[in-house]
């Protein structure tokens, strides 16, 4: 395998008309700060993640974006050799057609969007809670596809140093447990709490000592129809909003990462990003 595993990304700024592509051996959050704080992008930023791959050969992936769009590189500015004179959407669309055998954990997405009901529910959830907007903070939030854990999970979300949300893997009887961390007026509303009664559910409060205070870990059992089910009763949206925002917004001002970073999917991250925006539901 080649040493060169890292990301190739598509920035824009709202103060330029052009693009930025370019590559890293580390994430794109970090690689976004020096950009942000360096000319000549700083003059014409801030900048702000439109795409990104994680692949294993980043020079080789953005040697080919480059050589697509050659024709558009902008050679007025000088000093930079990456800004290019198309728009981010026709930049995406060429970054999405690359090789998939030069993705990352492939397989684990592949599954994940194979599972119609499992892709349906985490694409709800991205888009309820607003994680598709911290997309620039990757890190401080991770999400993990099928991690190696006791009893074996589809996916793991954490935000800092705790799980905000996880589901399990069926059992023999095709029975799930789901998970999902929000703030204390959850309780407020009744109807949620006469739905866990009828699905085995449990409010444990503060179940992590890392946890923001009012946070309560809900638990239910169902397939993901009933995770569903569950995120569009009312005042569900408003507690996730509530306890991860805050978290987001906390660990944003302390710049610290997830204990959990190196574990994060960020090509699954990317593929829920674009399936949001393509497929603008909710």
């Amino acid at each position: 395998m080649s040493n060169n595993i890292g990301f190739v990304y598509i920035l824009d700024s709202p103060n330029s008309e052009f693009i930025k592509i370019g590559g890293s051996d580390y994430p794109p959050p970090k690689r976004v700060k020096e950009i942000n704080s360096c000319e000549p992008y700083k003059s014409i930023g801030p900048w702000s993640i439109v795409d990104f791959r994680q692949v294993i050969d980043w020079k080789k992936t953005e040697s080919f974006l480059h050589y697509v769009f050659r024709s558009k590189l902008v050679k007025h500015i000088k000093g930079q050799k990456e800004l290019f004179n198309i728009n981010s959407h026709e930049a995406a669309e060429k970054l999405n057609c690359i090789n998939p055998n030069e993705i990352i954990k492939k397989p684990k997405i592949d599954r994940m969007f194979n599972d119609e009901d499992f892709s349906k529910f985490v694409l709800l959830l991205f888009s309820l809670t607003g994680l598709e907007h911290w997309i620039d903070f990757q890190g401080i939030w991770t999400f993990v596809l099928f991690p190696s854990t006791c009893g074996g999970r589809y996916y793991t979300l954490n935000i800092g140093p705790h799980e905000v949300a996880f589901s399990t893997l069926p059992k023999n009887d095709n029975s799930q447990r789901h998970m999902i961390l929000m703030d204390k007026l959850i309780l407020d509303f009744k109807d949620v709490l006469t739905w866990l009664n009828k699905h085995s559910g449990e409010i444990i409060y503060d179940a992590y000592k890392t946890a923001l205070p009012r946070s309560y870990s809900i638990f239910f059992d169902g397939n993901f129809n009933t995770a569903i089910e569950f995120l569009q009763l009312e005042g569900v949206r408003r507690a996730l909003i509530a306890y991860w925002t805050e978290g987001l917004i906390r660990l944003r001002e302390r710049n610290t990462n997830s204990s959990f970073a190196r574990f994060h999917n960020w090509n699954a991250v990317a593929e829920i990003n674009k399936q949001i925006k393509n497929n603008r539901l909710w």
